[in-house]
């Protein structure tokens, strides 16, 4: 069982790794053949040329891998859990649906989000207390 955490947390601080070499230019800008419906592109062009969600994102996972490092995945499960949530929403309601190839990422980050706040469900308890 710690292998498997072990495996699971490096996969994650990977997913992690990409859109923070997204926000800083290392992949090419989006294009519409990437999504499902135009309105899906539409909605991702917007976050591009703003910027602003993007180098916010980045900040956020650059965090969460620190917080992975230092082996504090409750707190990693709780911050990225409303960023899951939007990536599923977007893929759900605006990309075509969860089944499809571009919402793939965003189902393994949602599964292991749901791991690790499995895994520590007995720190969770005092915040219902």
């Amino acid at each position: 069982m710690k292998i498997l955490n072990v495996v699971l947390r490096i996969v994650l601080g990977l997913i992690l790794i990409m859109p923070i070499l997204g926000a800083f230019g290392v992949f090419p800008p989006p294009t519409a053949d990437l999504y499902n419906t135009p309105e899906a592109f539409v909605f991702i062009d917007i976050l591009n040329t703003t910027g602003y969600i993007m180098y916010l994102m980045a900040i956020v996972f650059a965090f969460s891998i620190f917080l992975i490092a230092t082996n504090r995945m409750a707190l990693v499960a709780i911050i990225l859990f409303p960023i899951t949530l939007n990536i599923l929403s977007f893929h759900l309601f605006l990309d075509g649906g969860l089944f499809t190839a571009g919402a793939i990422l965003g189902n393994v980050l949602f599964a292991l989000n749901l791991y690790f706040f499995w895994q520590n469900r007995d720190r969770y308890m005092l915040l219902w207390r």
